[in-house]
């Protein structure tokens, strides 16, 4: 088992204390794309935090989350970097908002993997060009150049997974990677994802509202409600026999959009 998540719980502190997550409890094997799929509310970006430990300070954590036996809410800061920075990556949701608008696209991959401990000059220029041909960019100057707004959507996206793959993560977090993209570009993130999964022998956590991602993409199913798990299938049962009301209401909406 890769990742472990127990029994946790998620407060954020307001004018008075939020339950984002109560009691959610799954985990990840190595190798799978589980899906973690729920509507706008659910928890579905705060579990994501929640594993990389990036939730405020004044925020209240009850539970635990286990990464290959250890539990990352005891990692000392010099770990968490690591964890971060090497052994679990995330796309997140808006990924044009990632980038530094002023610094070229070149300039902040490698900005990214010197924090990530790589220093050498042609290492780092060697990992990026193959990185843009493993996400199919062209590996030349034109994007290494480019600044964010100078690329479209698609080409922001890719080299967002590409700094994610670039240092070979053992876990990769996907939250709502295809939400802001066209149909089409959305189908080539998704068949890239699934490539990269085989070439990389990735683990993946991918989120999602789209339950036709989910029937693409996922071995297992985690269906997320007001913080609360409230079904864990394989994508198989989860479309043929759903156990949860809830999951069965989103499935007739779907069948519904999808008619």
């Amino acid at each position: 088992m890769l990742l472990n998540v127990n029994k946790l719980s998620v407060k954020y502190r307001a004018r008075k204390f939020v339950e984002a997550l109560k009691g959610v409890s799954f985990n990840v094997e190595e190798g799978e794309i589980l899906g973690i799929v729920g509507e706008s509310g659910s928890g579905k970006s705060t579990l994501a935090y929640s594993i990389l430990n990036l939730l405020p300070q004044e925020t209240e954590i009850r539970g635990e989350i286990f990464f290959e036996g250890k539990n990352i809410f005891s990692l000392s800061p010099k770990e968490l970097k690591i964890l971060r920075g090497k052994t679990i990556a995330m796309i997140p949701q808006e990924p044009s908002a990632s980038f530094n608008p002023v610094l070229s696209i070149g300039y902040q991959f490698q900005e990214f993997l010197r924090e990530a401990g790589i220093k050498d000059k042609d290492k780092i220029s060697y990992i990026i060009k193959d990185s843009f041909k493993r996400v199919m960019l062209e590996p030349g100057e034109r994007i290494i150049n480019s600044y964010p707004h100078q690329l479209s959507g698609g080409q922001i996206q890719r080299v967002m997974i590409a700094m994610a793959i670039s240092v070979k993560p053992k876990l990769l977090i996907a939250d709502e990677p295809t939400s802001s993209l066209d149909v089409t570009i959305e189908s080539q993130i998704v068949n890239l994802i699934l490539q990269l999964r085989k070439e990389l022998d990735l683990s993946i956590i991918f989120i999602t509202h789209n339950l036709g991602l989910i029937k693409v993409l996922a071995d297992r199913v985690v269906v997320l409600y007001r913080g609360e798990v409230k079904e864990v299938n394989s994508k198989d049962y989860l479309f043929t026999s759903p156990k949860d009301d809830y999951t069965k209401l989103l499935l007739s909406v779907y069948h519904e959009m999808d008619s």
